[in-house]
C-alpha cells in the first residue's frame, strides 16, 4: 500500500476542487490582468472605436460597454507575436489616415455610417496586411463579445453545471 502517495493525491484533488470555480468562471473586465501593454493610447482609442462600430450599443449592451477593447488588447499582448502587434498598429494608423483622406476628419469624429463604410472598405482591400488586420480585430471582437458573461448568461443560457441531481428519490 502506498499511503503517502494516496494522501498526496487526495490533497491535490481537494485543492483542485476548491480552485475549479474560480478557474471556470466567465471572464469579466476586472479579471483581465494586463501582462504587457501592446498598443499606445492613441491606437487603443482607435481600436475601441473600431470595436464599438463592429458591435454597437443598441437595446442590448455593445462591445465597448462589456469591456471587449480590454479583452482584445489583452489577447494581442498575451497571445500574438510582435509582428502581428506591429501589423495591428500599422492598420490602426492606416484607418486614421483613410478617415482623414476620405472625410477630412479623424476616425473619432466620423459619423457611424462613415465609420461603417470605412471598415467595410477594409474587407475589400487588396493589401493582405490590411485585410489581415481587420479580420483579426473583427474576429477578436466577436470572440470577446460572445464569450462575455453577459452574452453567455443572457442569450446563450449558459450554466456552469447544467442539470440537477436528485439524490434519494422515492420510487
Amino acid at each position: 500500500m502506498h499511503r503517502r502517495k494516496s494522501i498526496q493525491n487526495i490533497a491535490l484533488l481537494a485543492g483542485g476542487l476548491i480552485a475549479l470555480p474560480n478557474w471556470a468562471k466567465a471572464w469579466s473586465l476586472d479579471s483581465l490582468p494586463m501582462v504587457g501593454k501592446s498598443l499606445n493610447s492613441a491606437a487603443e482609442n482607435t481600436l475601441a472605436l473600431i470595436i464599438e462600430t463592429i458591435i454597437p450599443e443598441s437595446d442590448t449592451k455593445g462591445a465597448k460597454s462589456l469591456g471587449v477593447p480590454a479583452f482584445v488588447n489583452t489577447m494581442l499582448a498575451d497571445c500574438y507575436e510582435k509582428k502581428v502587434i506591429e501589423n495591428v498598429e500599422k492598420g490602426l494608423a492606416v484607418v486614421e489616415k483613410l478617415a482623414i483622406e476620405r472625410y477630412q476628419k479623424s476616425f473619432a469624429n466620423l459619423t457611424t455610417l462613415q465609420k461603417e463604410q470605412l471598415l467595410l472598405s477594409l474587407e475589400k482591400e487588396t493589401d493582405s496586411n490590411l485585410k489581415d488586420f481587420y479580420s483579426l480585430i473583427k474576429n477578436l471582437t466577436i470572440q470577446g463579445y460572445t464569450s462575455s458573461e453577459y452574452v453567455q448568461t443572457t442569450f446563450l443560457k449558459y450554466e456552469m453545471a447544467p442539470g440537477h441531481y436528485y439524490g434519494c428519490v422515492s420510487i
